[in-house]
């Protein structure tokens, strides 16, 4: 009997140590922002509940990789920005039924591209998004849009992206 339970607790603990540990996927991002004539390769997503509205998510696509804390601090991204360290895009979404008739974005720039280090934009009434979709603990979509040369001297900008992320928290 003691060799059956031996046995049998020695599967059971292979088993368990030889299975794959469940994971979230982590975030994928294809996609550029286009500024002016600079146009910058997006390789980083991180998604994050809005610090002032709870109701809200900031999905953060970047050239370059920023932990949760950073991409919830809004001075932290802007000098990171700012300094040249990434450039990117912070959206900003509604957490349970994200619209895509809405379009709520922050240019994250360097201080050459945008003294401001950000540049914000808004808009309502059309479709922005060619898909948006939040699920239990992830949030995907495709964003084109483009932006013209403004009649007060800001370049034309675009961004084209492709991204999936897990939602902490949500």
């Amino acid at each position: 009997m003691q060799r059956r339970s031996a046995a049998l607790f020695l599967v059971l603990t292979s088993a368990t140590m030889s299975s794959p540990a469940l994971a979230i996927d982590p975030g994928t991002v294809q996609g550029h922002l286009q500024y002016g004539t600079q146009r910058h390769e997006l390789r980083y997503v991180q998604v994050v509940k809005n610090p002032n509205d709870a109701k809200r998510l900031w999905i953060l696509l970047t050239t370059a990789e920023v932990s949760p804390k950073d991409a919830a601090d809004p001075g932290k991204m802007l000098a990171l920005a700012a300094g040249g360290k990434l450039r990117g895009v912070r959206l900003n979404v509604d957490s349970a039924a994200p619209k895509a008739d809405e379009l709520q974005l922050a240019l994250l720039l360097s201080r050459e591209e945008s003294p401001e280090g950000e540049i914000v934009f808004g808009a309502s009434g059309n479709k922005f998004w060619e898909r948006l979709a939040a699920g239990d603990k992830r949030i995907g979509g495709v964003l084109r849009y483009a932006r013209e040369r403004s009649p007060s001297g800001s370049p034309a900008w675009a961004i084209d992206a492709t991204f999936s992320a897990p939602v902490f928290g949500k």
